[in-house]
């Protein structure tokens, strides 16, 4: 079954498609490229985080058109571009979306296990919380959140993107995540934490003095 892989932009895109090899590749205008994607189920995003491994406003648009994608019935599969684009760089491409295309459907052929699937997920048990300022830890940002300040954490793109969505500071990254927090003036008035990932806190006590921190743990399905 052929692949097609897209090197996403906002005003054109790279894409290739293949299945062992690629056999075909170029770059349309993003207004153009559902045409190449239409007969095709599974699609494989290039994921653009920032050298860290962090996210960057343009790894949230390239999540913002996957989410149009699965709406759409497509199976999107997000696969890290860094080492691509440093390496139409490196070749000095002029082609350089289509190239990059090439290289993230290789990469797939070659490592399809390297890639994540956007899926959405929800709280469980979701709950009304009212705040200033929360830190979030791998929790999707509900309706029935009122938060002002939102500092978070999560490599999951669907729940990273809900909680940019709402203004806040999301990181991949959890070193730079706790590091973050011990530079905070003033501590969140709550976390809001994934159960599955509590063993974390501990980490975030040694950061800073959460002893007397509000904890609200929730489920994820």
């Amino acid at each position: 079954m052929s692949i097609i892989a897209i090197d996403y932009g906002k005003s054109k895109c790279g894409y290739a498609i293949g299945t062992m090899f690629v056999s075909e590749s170029g770059t349309v205008k993003t207004s153009d490229i559902q045409k190449k994607m239409e007969k095709f189920r599974e699609i494989v995003l290039g994921l653009p985080l920032s050298m860290s491994g962090n996210y960057s406003t343009q790894t949230f648009e390239v999540i913002k058109f996957g989410l149009s994608l699965l709406k759409a019935g497509k199976r999107v599969l997000f696969i890290d571009e860094r080492m691509t684009t440093k390496m139409a760089k490196v070749y000095d491409k002029k082609d350089d979306d289509r190239f990059s295309a090439e290289q993230l459907l290789l990469d797939y052929l070659q490592a399809p296990d390297r890639t994540i699937e956007l899926k959405t997920s929800v709280a469980s048990k979701p709950q009304e919380i009212s705040c200033e300022c929360a830190a979030i830890v791998n929790v999707p940002c509900d309706k029935d959140f009122h938060i002002s300040k939102i500092i978070g954490y999560s490599e999951d793109p669907y729940i990273a993107y809900t909680m940019f969505k709402e203004g806040g500071f999301v990181y991949r990254v959890w070193n730079d995540f706790v590091q973050n927090l011990t530079l905070l003036e003033k501590l969140p008035d709550c976390v809001i934490i994934d159960n599955s990932m509590r063993n974390k806190l501990s980490e975030l006590s040694d950061a800073r003095n959460w002893q007397n921190m509000k904890i609200i743990g929730l489920d994820i399905k």
